[in-house]
């Protein structure tokens, strides 16, 4: 019988799943601004990275904050933080008020996703509650998505998805007062850890790398996925892309749920990267919208069955959970890189520069988590015997 996370863990699911849904939405939200104030790729590449680069520098920061201060303030204090943003963003149409509105909330996304990844990382099997909270991410998002691309006039998508946010800070606040204020596990050595060394050990940064070269890939064809299909097609298939995607996303995270720890932890990777290059691949034939949609599904499910399981290895790594907060820090990091970079490209090169670019990148990140993957099983083999 599958065991499902712990109350909390449940809990922190709900929160981040809400926290984190303007990323889930981006995509139609920066097609909207393309249509209704003419922005171009590499101006939308700029405020997709932004909102990744606020939750960069507060993740990142959390290894030295997050053992000390009070969980629950901490996530009330995000919500707050990105709830002033999107107050930012509806304050004025111009292009300085939104960017530096999408950077002030997601620092308050960083500050909360923060905790919850870290709550995530403490349960028996991290792999599982990792994949539970990209699905809920994920019916968030395909709802949300759903409702603005059928009934929201272009020129209204952003205030509307702003009031959301808004609402959804609000929501995460008064959640968060059941929650735990802090992390036993971390208090406990906390003492010892920081005599040590402030660096993590070399299993668990190949680890970090392969889930940074992931999202930087990933997220660079996401939030593009309606300029491709617009590119190709229409409109309309740009928004049935980023659709077929999210839902592809669900049935991903849904199979890591139940497939658990089953196939250990390399071969779900190994087909995860493999199906995400023959995604590119696909893309780039510029054919029929079924093949289109076929790569749209194959994307989505390859990036959220596999993302489950590069930060479960992280956290299997991380024994003393001093390191597992520098997860986001990568997901966010890649988030801001990916979009800069294939804004850039697509620009400079066009679609076929960057699905190769891409490709690459996932090969790398295979390359990269092997040898995280082999010091896992050998600890893990030694724990057994010295048993």
């Amino acid at each position: 019988m599958m065991r499902l996370p712990s109350p909390n863990a449940l809990l922190a699911i709900l929160i981040g799943s809400m926290m984190f849904l303007y990323w889930l939405i981006m995509p139609v939200v920066l097609g909207s601004l393309a249509d209704s104030r003419g922005y171009a790729e590499d101006s939308l590449g700029v405020l997709a990275s932004l909102y990744a680069a606020g939750t960069f520098i507060t993740t990142t920061s959390s290894m030295l904050w997050i053992q000390r201060a009070n969980w629950i303030w901490l996530i009330r204090g995000g919500a707050l933080i990105t709830i002033v943003g999107f107050v930012v963003v509806l304050s004025d149409d111009s292009f300085a008020a939104l960017a530096s509105g999408h950077f002030i909330a997601s620092l308050g996304l960083g500050i909360a996703y923060a905790v919850v990844m870290a709550l995530l990382g403490e349960e028996k099997q991290p792999a599982r509650g990792y994949a539970l909270v990209f699905f809920l991410q994920i019916v968030f998002g395909i709802a949300v998505s759903t409702l603005l691309t059928r009934n929201v006039e272009p020129v209204q998508v952003l205030p509307t998805v702003a009031v959301i946010m808004i609402f959804i800070g609000l929501s995460s606040a008064l959640l968060a007062g059941r929650l735990p204020s802090s992390s036993s596990k971390m208090l406990q050595s906390t003492a010892t850890l920081v005599k040590r060394t402030l660096l993590p050990p070399l299993p668990v940064v190949l680890g970090l790398m392969a889930i940074l070269l992931v999202f930087v890939g990933d997220a660079g064809i996401w939030v593009f996925l309606e300029r491709i299909g617009h590119a190709q097609h229409s409109t309309e298939v740009g928004g049935l892309l980023v659709s077929v995607n999210l839902g592809a996303g669900a049935v991903g995270s849904l199979t890591a749920v139940f497939l658990g720890e089953r196939w250990g932890y390399l071969w779900p990777m190994a087909i995860a990267i493999a199906l995400s290059v023959i995604s590119v691949a696909m893309f780039s034939l510029m054919g029929s919208v079924p093949v289109l949609l076929a790569a749209s599904f194959v994307n989505g499910w390859a990036w959220n069955f596999g993302a489950a399981y590069r930060m479960g290895l992280v956290s299997k790594l991380d024994t003393t959970g001093r390191f597992t907060v520098l997860i986001p820090s990568m997901q966010t990091l890649g988030n801001t890189l990916g979009p800069l970079m294939a804004g850039m490209l697509i620009v400079r090169g066009g679609y076929l520069v960057a699905f190769t670019v891409t490709a690459l990148l996932w090969i790398a990140a295979f390359v990269s988590y092997y040898p995280a993957w082999r010091s896992y099983i050998k600890h893990d083999t030694d724990r057994q015997q010295a048993a």
